[in-house]
């Protein structure tokens, strides 16, 4: 027998498809001709040998075939060389297949010139189809938790506005005379309120955490603080069921620790309340500990009780989320059983462990350890100045100060309402959705705006980009505080985007939302008083409360209504008035750059770029002689590695003196 006859049977022993081409084209887009196929090829396209020998295998291919492989495939065979790709091509009855193709060079032993092509062709449909039906349920599971993100985000827009007004006015109740009877009535509605939002804010959690959209701050806190806040939420519950619960902190362990103090709370919280739960008789302990680890530093926690312990066939499926020992647990104790799911994913995202031991009818044991370090002097120094904000509001003038809520739920609108005379203010108007605030800003000036983001027709979002086109025809820029119910990540970043300067989010806590207030209308406060005083002011509070003189010259000492010393700009043109209108609308039409540069900056938490533009504004300031705002930038560029709250703090303050300076500059024409 022949060995071509040979080789020949042994090609149509295999599976695979082989073709054979000749090595010269005469049209390079059509492609070299076949001059054998094997009995693979005939089973995987239908062709018999006879009717595609002297054809291209380009009639295989068909509208699907993908052009860039097919480009790929001439240009290997333009240079000879081996190449390797999937393409979809088409059977003799029109059917789609996928095939991994193998093209090799055949070379003449004795000159080394190609004289064939040598291309296997490997069926890969299936794996193909499977892949694509894969891509298409990771497309539809993708499009799924966004469409839970979007259902969440709404749902928690509707459950916690009317869960604001509720709890928000239970809270004002509770702070009044009133009997007996009518206290325990309102207590038992702060209760539930509080107890809906522990649930909804569980579920938020646990959707954020599967989005990965949960963020772990970083920031400096107290650790006996921590303590405190425990105490006081779990004490009242551990004493109505006659318990002994003791906490202990270790005197190791630092005063200021640097993390997210809020979840560390969350953690313990979690832990001790369920121990507190599920234990009717003896005690519930905490202790806290700080280690020295060969990576660093770690907090120690562990909460004992002698409750009714876990079953050991439980305590594989303890942190799966809605998992609770057995169903009866959740008749008498209550839950959703996400608590442990949530408190072991917060541990794991701050690179920590969580375990536990138990025994039923004993009690259990869990015990974690995070990694933590002792808090920098100046992350200190910055949680103490938001902690003192609230002293913004000593000495100041509340029956001068005018604000406007724009909110479209009325009990909500009533709540904040009630919440600022409660504070002191006297001038207070209120618009349901955003065309009214539209038209009370055309008639009144106010000190700053509370923004509710989710309303119909015309939302916070638009209604304030409304106001800044409108403020840029006045020279002017009321601070707005956003007020949304909308708790997933982004939200924040998206009222600063829409030119908002603050954030609060629904339920409104009463500290924070005096605390917030208490800022704006300090700032607003010194606009007042730079207004109204002649000849009393010749000091100036800074962002680190240190006193500092607000300027070199005698001029500006006396009158804080000019903000430019214009001496200072003449000396730097010589006097010569064209050259003056030339830095005066320069630094004008920087001045706007250098703001979207901060602000980009703050938003990104770039704390280099952040300086650099507040060195590029500070020089252009002091170059026109806005010695004030120069002395603003001048301390904004050495307060980089701020947070992105003080920031807003920073730039407001350097906002409102450059609109003194525009102002000042643009009434010298």
């Amino acid at each position: 027998m022949a060995l071509k006859t040979i080789l020949s049977q042994m090609a149509d022993y295999t599976t695979d498809a082989i073709i054979i081409t000749k090595s010269t084209q005469e049209n390079r887009t059509i492609g070299p001709e076949i001059v054998y196929v094997n009995r693979g090829f005939t089973n995987l396209t239908g062709y018999e040998a006879d009717e595609v020998i002297g054809k291209t295998p380009r009639f295989l291919q068909g509208p699907k075939t993908d052009k860039k492989t097919l480009a790929r495939i001439a240009h290997a065979i333009e240079n000879q060389s081996t190449i390797c790709a999937e393409i979809l091509n088409y059977s003799k009855e029109g059917y789609e297949y996928w095939v991994e193709i193998n093209l090799n060079p055949i070379l003449d032993p004795e000159s080394g010139d190609c004289v064939y092509f040598l291309v296997t062709e490997r069926d890969i449909t299936e794996r193909k189809t499977a892949e694509s039906q894969l891509l298409r349920a990771i497309k539809n599971a993708e499009a799924a938790t966004k469409a839970k993100s979007e259902f969440l985000a709404n749902m928690s827009h509707e459950l916690r506005t009317p869960m604001n007004g509720i709890l928000g006015l239970a809270e004002i109740l509770q702070g009044t005379e009133i009997t007996q009877d009518v206290r325990e009535c309102v207590d038992a509605i702060h209760s539930s309120g509080m107890s809906l939002l522990t649930i909804l804010n569980d579920i938020l959690d646990l959707s954020k955490i599967e989005a990965q959209e949960l963020e772990i701050e970083h920031y400096a806190f107290k650790t006996r603080d921590i303590l405190k806040n425990i105490h006081g939420l779990t004490m009242p519950i551990a004493q109505k069921k006659s318990l002994l619960l003791d906490m202990h902190m270790n005197f190791n362990v630092p005063e200021w620790l640097c993390g997210d103090g809020k979840r560390i709370q969350q953690i313990i919280f979690n832990l001790v309340g369920n121990a507190i739960k599920f234990t009717e008789t003896g005690s519930v302990t905490l202790s806290v500990d700080y280690r020295a680890v060969p990576s660093g530093s770690v907090l120690m926690i562990q909460v004992q009780d002698t409750g009714i312990g876990i079953p050991d066939e439980f305590h594989k499926n303890l942190f799966n989320k809605f998992s609770q020992a057995d169903t009866s647990i959740s008749r008498k104790f209550g839950g959703t059983g996400l608590g442990l799911a949530i408190t072991k994913n917060l541990v794991e995202m701050m690179g920590g462990q969580i375990g536990f031991t138990s025994k039923v009818n004993f009690g259990t044991t869990f015990y974690l350890s995070i990694p933590i370090i002792e808090a920098p002097q100046q992350d200190i120094l910055q949680t103490e100045i938001k902690a003192n904000n609230e002293d913004a509001l000593e000495g100041v003038d509340l029956k001068i100060i005018k604000a406007l809520v724009v909110e479209d739920h009325p009990i909500n609108q009533m709540l904040v309402v009630k919440w600022l005379k409660k504070l002191g203010l006297k001038h207070i108007d209120s618009a349901l959705n955003g065309f009214e605030s539209i038209s009370l800003l055309r008639k009144n000036t106010y000190d700053f705006i509370l923004m509710d983001c989710q309303m119909p027709e015309l939302d916070g979002y638009e209604t304030t980009s409304l106001i800044r086109d409108m403020e840029k025809q006045l020279n002017s820029r009321t601070p707005i505080i956003a007020m949304t119910a909308n708790a997933m990540l982004g939200e924040r970043e998206k009222c600063l985007a829409a030119g908002m300067d603050d954030y609060l989010s629904k339920p409104l806590n009463y500290t924070q939302f005096k605390s917030c207030i208490a800022q704006w209308i300090g700032a607003a406060n010194n606009s007042h008083t730079h207004a109204t005083e002649e000849g009393n002011s010749s000091s100036l509070t800074g962002h680190d409360g240190n006193t500092t003189s607000p300027g070199p010259t005698a001029q500006q000492m006396l009158d804080d209504s000019v903000p430019v010393d214009l001496s200072r700009l003449q000396e730097f043109t010589e006097g010569d008035k064209d050259t003056e209108q030339m830095v005066i609308n320069l630094f004008l039409e920087t001045a706007y750059i250098s703001f979207d540069m901060l602000k980009t900056a703050q938003m990104e938490d770039n704390a280099q770029e952040w300086s650099k533009a507040a060195h590029s504004f500070k020089g252009a300031s002091g170059n026109l002689g806005a010695m004030l705002l120069h002395r603003l930038c001048s301390e904004a560029e050495h307060q980089g590695e701020c947070d992105r709250d003080q920031k807003d703090l920073i730039l407001s303050g350097i906002y409102a003196e450059f609109n003194k300076v525009e102002t000042y500059l643009k009434g010298l024409n």
